[in-house]
């Protein structure tokens, strides 16, 4: 994840990166050890946003 981070910071200078999907659930045991000049916040929705997603999609179908 760090590579990624470093490698996406390198090429978009973000301000803030947000983390979502199961990688956010346990975001409080490896956030402190990426190495990034940007912000890192885990998605308000966590790993839930799919699922939520999913659930508005099949309702705006019917």
């Amino acid at each position: 994840v760090n590579e990624f981070l470093g490698r996406m910071e390198a090429l978009f200078s973000p301000d803030l990166f947000i983390i979502g999907g199961g990688v956010s659930k346990k975001h409080e045991l490896f956030f402190p050890y990426l190495k990034t000049q940007a912000r890192i916040v885990p998605a308000k929705m966590l790993n839930e946003a799919g699922i939520i997603g999913a659930a508005m999609a099949a309702r705006a179908i019917r």
